[in-house]
């Protein structure tokens, strides 16, 4: 009798004990969310914070490795899931992380280098070139501004506590980073080796968290958290196929450097392993990152909608607290640079002690002084409470010398090299120095100039000393033969105003410049006047726009070049591209070719020369393959010679309206695109052109 009860009591007792299992799993409990690395595929962990907010849910804490430590801090920093969709929809991930393209110093204008050497503590390396350092650190300084403002050294003064995770270089082992700059803490958990540099905190050199711990699970269990919602980012093993590519078997050794973290979760944990091993790391297109952030809601949907503590997670949430920003800056230091570096620093950030703060500005100062090419990053490192913040800028200061290699070839005007550097260490860091040597079967110079920025009404300009000596073979022709060439020699000294281009915005150089010159079958000549140009970069290495003017005692010379880039869908670009130029008394060194470095479709490079110049072009290019484009320019032109406008000269080419179509492919490749085309003139002369690299 005793034992028919007891089985009959037995089925009622598992099920007690059973819901009390679950009652204790699903029982309010300190959450942590925490997101894995794994670069470009870390825009999934979006789409997981859009399913998280539209669930109501919030977390106790966020921790994150690599992207997820830059995804995570927004979070925590009190962004919504589709306020950071929007926020990294306007900004240029995808130009930041780009394939070898090193660079030397906007100083030696828009010319390519092959490779770039940088001298550092121990001697010169060689630069990584897969991204710009500034760039980055200035854009997480951006993107954190908030969230540092709000932490002011602290992360657990943020609308949601965050810890960050790096790798100690030395020791391989783990750092949690909870204080100090919040920008810089994300930049040191996302420290890609080879990609991107060590960030140097305290006495430790720190790289990507992920060598350490890819899913910082344990780091979660280790500050209090008894759940977590985890989002992974799982990598796909390596294909042999592909082991015959250089490039991808360094992305799969770069891989292998990271942890895969096993992660055991437990009853009460949501775990999202989203669907990212057929994405690339690195890979930051927007087609791309859109497809990751569905990918990120379809699995962060299925994961909570099978958690048994979903109902119980959602009526237990907490809510996100409300910080306010601070308005008034109290103090203001500055290490890392010289004394009037510092001030100029602090002036573009607009950060005066005692005074409102001005979040705008400092922001817009921010990304401005990414473009000094003086430092590498800089840091706010904000401290203080309330209203009151104080900063404590810290700039880390770029190679102070730097030099580069560059080379082109062309079937029309032979091989070209250039070489090039810039030393920042001059008068103790009060000039920078830079020399630029081109050398050509037909040109050859060397520009040698000295620059200082001066304080002027508040603001500092670039003032420079410039030197420089050219031989040109002009080459001339006539029919279908050629001339001998006219040997010229110039020598040209010029003081003034002198910036560097910049994509986007309009630069400019004015001053005073002094040339001395010969020409065959003529004395030496001279002059001098005034020298004025203004420009701005379509990219690192393409003009986009030029006016520029010489107005000499001996001789003047004006010219504009403006060109226009549309984008259309079918991986098809169109450049529309119109120059002029008009000169009196030319030197035969100075006038125009027709069609520029690129010449005129039938017509050999350099053929169709005078003092006047119009022309115009309609390129159109159509993506292939990721390497391959097809290409078509139609182009229109006029040269002539003389005063006044342009006009026709009997018995010559002079003053002739030409028109042409040039077509072919281009390639990308390391050194540079490179191009195969045939060229036809409405005269019916044909040209072919082949070129590789980036004429300079």
């Amino acid at each position: 009798m005793m034992m028919r009860r007891l089985l009959l009591l037995l089925p009622i007792a598992l099920g007690l004990a059973a819901h009390d299992v679950r009652a204790q799993t699903c029982a309010p409990a300190k959450t942590a969310l925490v997101l894995g690395g794994g670069g470009a595929k870390g825009f999934a962990h979006v789409g997981v914070l859009e399913i998280i907010d539209s669930l109501g849910l919030k977390p106790d804490l966020v921790v994150g490795t690599s992207i997820g430590a830059i995804i995570g801090g927004l979070y925590a920093s009190g962004y919504s899931g589709k306020e950071i969709d929007s926020l990294l929809r306007t900004l240029p991930i995808e130009r930041m992380i780009r394939t070898y393209e090193p660079k030397v110093s906007s100083a030696l204008g828009l010319i390519r280098p092959l490779a770039v050497w940088e001298k550092a503590d121990v001697g010169y390396s060689l630069q990584s070139g897969a991204v710009r350092e500034s760039e980055v650190n200035a854009f997480l300084s951006s993107l954190m501004l908030r969230g540092n403002l709000l932490a002011r050294g602290n992360f657990d003064s943020l609308p949601i506590p965050f810890r960050a995770v790096a790798t100690d270089v030395a020791t391989r082992g783990t750092v949690v980073i909870g204080s100090g700059d919040l920008a810089r803490a994300v930049r040191a958990s996302a420290a890609i080796p080879v990609v991107l540099r060590p960030i140097h905190i305290g006495d430790q050199w720190l790289v990507d968290g992920g060598i350490a711990e890819n899913a910082p699970v344990k780091v979660a269990r280790s500050l209090g958290a008894q759940r977590a919602w985890i989002s992974l980012l799982p990598f796909a093993g390596p294909d042999p196929r592909t082991f015959d590519d250089p490039l991808t078997i360094t992305t799969v050794l770069l891989n292998s450097l990271f942890e895969q973290d096993t992660i055991t979760a437990e009853r009460r944990d949501v775990l999202i392993e989203n669907a990212t091993k057929t994405f690339e790391n690195l890979n930051f297109s927007r087609g791309t990152t859109d497809s990751l952030i569905e990918v990120g809601r379809a699995t962060a949907r299925a994961a909570f909608a099978a958690s048994p503590c979903l109902k119980s997670i959602a009526s237990g949430a907490t809510s996100t607290r409300k910080m306010p920003l601070p308005t008034m800056v109290t103090q203001v230091g500055f290490s890392g640079a010289r004394i009037v570096d510092g001030d100029l620093v602090l002036d573009q950030l607009g950060l005066i002690a005692a005074k409102p703060l001005d979040i705008a500005k400092l922001d817009l100062g921010i990304n401005s002084i990414s473009h000094h090419e003086r430092y590498r990053g800089l840091w706010l490192q904000p401290t203080g409470s309330g209203k009151d913040v104080t900063f404590h800028v810290q700039l880390d200061p770029a190679p102070q010398r730097s030099f580069g290699v560059g080379v082109a070839f062309d079937q029309f005007m032979s091989g070209r090299l250039w070489i090039g550097g810039i030393d920042r260490t001059l008068l103790n860091g009060d000039v920078e120095g830079i020399m630029l040597a081109r050398l050509g079967t037909y040109e050859q110079d060397v520009d040698l100039f000295l620059r200082r920025r001066a304080l002027v009404r508040k603001s500092y300009v670039p003032v420079a000393i410039e030197a420089q000596i050219k031989h040109e073979s002009v080459r001339l022709f006539s029919g279908d033969g050629e001339l001998p060439s006219a040997e010229t020699r110039q020598l040209v000294g010029f003081i003034g105003l002198k910036q560097d281009p910049r994509i986007g915005v309009w630069q400019g150089e004015v001053g005073f410049d002094a040339r001395v010159w010969r020409e065959p079958l003529r004395n030496t000549r001279g002059t001098f006047g005034l020298r004025m140009s203004a420009f701005r970069a379509a990219s690192e290495y393409e003009m986009g726009s030029l006016v520029e003017a010489l107005a000499f005692y001996d001789f003047q010379r004006g010219r504009f070049d403006v060109g226009k880039q549309w984008r259309l869908a079918g991986a098809m670009d169109v450049s529309a591209h119109l120059r002029a130029g008009w000169g009196n008394r030319l030197p035969i060194q100075e006038t125009f070719a027709l069609g520029g470095e690129d010449g005129f479709a039938g017509f050999r490079i350099g053929e169709l020369r005078g003092s006047q110049e119009v022309f115009s072009s309609l390129l159109i290019r159509k993506r292939l393959t990721p390497l391959l484009h097809a290409r078509v320019e139609f182009m229109a032109g006029d040269v002539s010679d003389g005063y006044g406008t342009l006009r026709r000269v009997p018995g010559t080419t002079l003053g002739e309206l030409h028109g042409g179509v040039r077509a072919g492919i281009e390639a990308s490749t390391p050194v540079g695109p490179i191009r195969v085309e045939e060229g036809i003139a409405n005269t019916g002369q044909r040209a072919i052109l082949i070129r590789v690299g980036r004429w300079f």
